[in-house]
């Protein structure tokens, strides 16, 4: 079976996006086309799978499905790609997109190609929570993340403990992890650990779920500038709604051949 794909990142966290909208797609198995799609040497390589597909509710739905076949609740960055995409069909700035976390808010900025998503209002889950010789903050966005500061992160602190991190059992279910790095009151560092993928380039909820934390501390001021291993994004906060700014780049586009 040939099946259609877009392949998209957001500062290098990076989806295969099938689109309902182009061509209708048939019953298939999808957590499973998700881990052959996602492999890095055999398959596309990516992130996720994105499902963008008609709802009556919105302008699109996205479902999301981790490289390992599980289901994501949300992503700010495959967000802002599918966003991107709808613009480009619909010819609109301002999109309705349906989420597993909800319907979700999306402005493309005419004079720089940013998008804009609201990501709500996230809460804390458990503040300075201990974990595995570590204190964080667990924030809920829609996913879960678990939020570590530290003075320097150089050392690569996500490699070495979030797959531990992220299964710790004091937590209600897996997490995605972050390690961040104050550089003034409008900027960070972070470093990502995704659940169901490991160390990714980008998060867009795990930014958000940052600056969301480190406002929380009085470390930090909207907006913020939050620096990834694969590029940067802002975060505003809008009548008390965190809004993710950030570009996307469409890789290329081709067919799969998918032997179920």
């Amino acid at each position: 079976m040939l099946i259609p794909f877009i392949k998209m990142h957001a500062q290098g966290n990076d989806f295969v996006i099938l689109d309902a909208f182009a061509f209708p797609l048939p019953e298939l198995d999808f957590p499973t086309l998700a881990i052959d799609v996602c492999k890095p040497h055999t398959g596309i390589g990516a992130d996720g799978l994105v499902i963008l597909s008609p709802c009556p509710q919105a302008d699109a739905r996205m479902i999301i499905f981790n490289a390992d076949g599980t289901r994501a609740e949300m992503c700010g960055s495959a967000l802002r790609c599918v966003s991107f995409l709808m613009h480009q069909k619909l010819s609109l700035d301002s999109l309705s997109i349906l989420t597993d976390s909800g319907v979700k808010l999306a402005s493309i900025s005419s004079q720089n190609g940013d998008i804009a998503v609201n990501m709500g209002i996230p809460r804390i889950s458990k503040k300075g929570y201990p974990a595995e010789g570590f204190i964080g903050d667990l924030v809920d966005i829609g996913n879960l993340h678990y939020v570590v500061w530290q003075d320097d992160v150089s050392s690569q602190p996500h490699i070495k403990y979030g797959s531990m991190l992220e299964m710790h059992s004091g937590f209600p279910q897996p997490v995605n992890v972050h390690f961040a790095r104050v550089i003034n009151t409008h900027e960070i560092e972070i470093k990502i650990w995704e659940r169901a993928c490991g160390a990714t380039l980008a998060c867009g909820t795990g930014a958000t779920s940052c600056v969301f934390s480190g406002i929380s501390n009085g470390s930090l001021q909207a907006p913020v500038k939050v620096n990834m291993p694969g590029g940067f994004v802002h975060v505003e906060l809008n009548e008390k709604a965190y809004i993710l700014i950030g570009t996307v780049t469409t890789a290329f586009t081709g067919e799969y051949l998918w032997k179920t």
